[in-house]
């Protein structure tokens, strides 16, 4: 992995720092950098690290419409932003899938049809397995494909073990594992592959057939972004913040794809200095030794001393802190089924679940995933409720080789910044977030002291 900081000659604005960091990275021949070990940048993964709210996507959007000669699939996290993309670029400059009911074709028909075509496209993460399979059959070589936020790098995708992989897998000859452990398809596997989408697990051969899987050669398979988006397009650009705290950055290093950080050191400078300025850290003391990584909170039951503890305070935090606060300008998360009344997988958004029952905060306040990133729905507010204590799944540490204290705290830190910068400190406004797990609070104070 290179590192590179732009940092240029005269003062410029942090705008224009973005817009030729970004500007570079679709350049046949990026004049400014040379990869003696690679035959050309093309090969490069471009991941543009700048602050949330420094108008990353703006800046997407502007370069869009200046290179009309250029192909781009552009891939967001909402169906919001898709629209803001549409609205904002020149009419016709990028089609995008419409829902079936609209045409006879499926969303993922329709993106084949648009790259078979040449046309510029804007899609979501839920169409990252067919894009990848379009890349593997060669469709994006002549786009710059660019990800704006990476949500969910790599998750599990279910036990199996490898005895049992070799034997209904790889033996018949239907596929081939490298030594990463990346599971590819064979001619055989290519020419039976419907055959073999009813005879073997469905969405594991699909996930074989868009370079998804992995099998960690233990007991687990591990379903990653798709390997071909990064290695077979023109170009690829990814827009985040804190990539070194990612399992994006972890996932290209186990599959060998080389990358380079473009850092902002002025946009990023500015960041920090808002943050401690605006940021306003408090604890919720009842709820300091209520333990809330994912895990635990699934445990907790609707009747438990947990829970109580939760709904108990939370009413408290309204009748009191909050008493003059509008809930509609307050965000809170912690596990989904704790929040949302849940059967097996499914969650019903208009019943209250264990911690929002009777903590008189469930009508009007936004309930936001800890995962979400690349929106600004919630840039109006003013406070934070983060009842999560974030934990990368241990089995996929271990398989990314970084399961280290360094990288849990940088993990924690990056999700958290995230999560917290969908409120109005996006705007440079004072925003208070309630944090009761004291780790949590530790890691962000330390990262808001450093230099």
């Amino acid at each position: 992995m290179n590192s590179y900081t732009y940092r240029l000659c005269d003062p410029q604005p942090t705008d224009q720092e973005l817009y030729q960091s970004l500007s570079a990275c679709f350049e046949a021949i990026d004049p400014l950098f040379s990869f003696e070990q690679q035959s050309s940048p093309e090969q490069i993964v471009n991941i543009i690290d700048h602050p949330c709210g420094s108008g990353k996507t703006n800046t997407l959007i502007a370069i869009i419409n200046e290179r009309i000669d250029l192909k781009f699939l552009i891939v967001v996290q909402t169906l919001d932003e898709v629209k803001r993309v549409l609205d904002q670029t020149t009419k016709g400059r990028l089609k995008s899938p419409e829902d079936p009911n609209h045409s006879q074709l499926t969303k993922g028909q329709q993106l084949e049809g648009f790259v078979l075509s040449g046309a510029s496209v804007v899609i979501t993460h839920a169409l990252y397995e067919r894009a990848g399979a379009l890349a593997w059959h060669g469709a994006l070589r002549s786009y710059h494909v660019v990800i704006d936020e990476v949500p969910n790098a790599v998750f599990l995708g279910g036990k199996l073990s490898l005895k049992n992989f070799q034997e209904f897998y790889i033996d018949p000859g239907y596929c081939d594992m490298s030594a990463s452990g990346m599971v590819s398809a064979t001619e055989k596997g290519i020419e039976q592959a419907e055959r073999l989408k009813e005879v073997l697990h469905e969405k594991t051969m699909e996930s074989i057939f868009s370079g998804r899987l992995f099998h960690d050669q233990k007991d687990h398979l591990i379903q990653t972004l798709p390997v071909y988006l990064f290695t077979e397009p023109l170009s690829v650009t990814v827009l985040t913040f804190m990539a070194k705290g990612t399992l994006f950055t972890r996932f290209l290093n186990k599959s060998e794809i080389p990358y380079r950080v473009l850092q902002g050191i002025n946009a990023t400078y500015a960041f920090k200095k808002n943050a401690r300025r605006n940021l306003t850290l408090a604890t919720i003391s009842a709820l300091e030794k209520v333990r809330f990584s994912f895990s635990k909170q699934k445990e907790y039951g609707a009747t438990s001393k947990e829970v109580t503890k939760v709904t108990v305070s939370l009413k408290n935090l309204k009748q009191r802190r909050l008493a003059d606060v509008s809930l509609k300008d307050v965000i809170i998360t912690c596990a989904k089924s704790n929040w949302y009344h849940t059967t097996g997988r499914k969650s019903d958004v208009t019943k209250a679940g264990p911690f929002a029952k009777n903590s008189r905060m469930f009508k009007d306040i936004n309930w936001v995933p800890n995962t979400t990133r690349g929106t600004n729905d919630y840039a109006h507010c003013s406070h934070a409720i983060y009842l999560y204590e974030q934990n990368a799944n241990p089995v996929i540490l271990s398989w990314l080789d970084a399961n280290t204290k360094v990288f849990r705290e940088a993990y924690a830190l990056s999700e958290m910044v995230q999560w917290i910068w969908r409120t109005r400190v996006r705007r440079g406004e004072s925003v208070h977030v309630y944090m009761p797990s004291g780790r949590m609070r530790g890691i962000l104070k330390t990262w808001l002291n450093e230099a």
